[in-house]
């Protein structure tokens, strides 16, 4: 399953239902977390941008995860 890829998500929901995708998902997740800092979880991803870092839920990435670090250190503890 490539996470990064729109299409093959939207494809994924459809034919495994949302309660099934979200599972999926966060197993994703969990799997594709390389550091947690303040609570937050950081992972690499594709976007349109290149490769950046997302920090947990926040909807914010980085070019790097230094920078994605140093954000997450700066947030409200996370979950």
């Amino acid at each position: 399953m490539n996470w990064d890829d729109p299409t093959a998500r939207f494809a994924l929901v459809e034919r495994v239902g949302a309660a099934e995708y979200n599972r999926q998902f966060r197993q994703h997740i969990a799997a594709s977390t390389i550091d947690t800092v303040n609570g937050h979880a950081i992972r690499p991803t594709q976007s349109r941008f290149g490769r950046l870092f997302m920090v947990g839920n926040t909807g914010d990435a980085f070019y790097t995860l230094a920078e994605a670090k140093a954000h997450a250190g700066t947030l409200k503890s996370g979950s």
